[in-house]
């Protein structure tokens, strides 16, 4: 008996493993250059940002630089800030004492003779307590007399006398005071 090989149904099967292997192959193809692609892109967008960590350290570090060459100018400017930020509360509290008070010593030097004004106090809301000695009675009621007078009225919305007093400082020396409580009229 002979043996024969039938070719043609043993290369069947193996072209049915290479169609397969084929397939296998241009599938790894197409997965290498898309893996290749992808990698390529993820490769020049971290470059991108590698630049920009480096431009931004560089800033950075030139930032820190200048601020600490000028750490010096920094302080003197919180220190001027924060003088300016008192003086701007002080602002807002001042009574602005001295026209006020220029406007009582100017009357009282014009008007009172022998008056002296012994002690002022003004509040920021213009309220006012001040004390006037004297050395005689003569000037008192001089004194008195202008103080009832329009010419020294007009400077306050209201006054009234407090007190009056006598004291005997000095054996032959007598000291007569007023003390007087009002509001100043607006100066502005």
């Amino acid at each position: 008996m002979k043996k024969r090989i039938n070719l043609l149904k043993a290369n069947k099967r193996f072209v049915d493993r290479e169609i397969i292997f084929l397939k296998i192959k241009n599938s790894l193809i197409t997965l290498f250059f898309l893996l290749l692609l992808i990698n390529i892109t993820f490769y020049i967008f971290l470059l991108q940002q590698s630049q920009k960590i480096v431009l931004i350290s560089n800033q950075k570090k030139e930032l820190l630089d200048f601020f600490i060459q000028n750490k010096e100018a920094d302080v003197k400017f919180a220190y001027f800030r924060n003088k300016e930020k008192q003086l701007n509360d002080i602002l807002k509290e001042d009574v602005n004492f001295y026209p006020y008070y220029e406007l009582l010593k100017g009357s009282l030097d014009n008007f009172a003779v022998g008056a002296k004004l012994h002690a002022v106090t003004i509040d920021k809301t213009k309220a006012t307590n001040f004390t006037i000695s004297f050395e005689n009675y003569d000037n008192l009621i001089s004194f008195l007399r202008f103080a009832e007078s329009d010419d020294f009225l007009h400077n306050f919305n209201q006054l009234s006398l407090i007190n009056f007093s006598k004291n005997d400082t000095q054996i032959s020396k007598n000291d007569y005071r007023l003390n007087f409580k009002g509001l100043f009229i607006n100066l502005n």
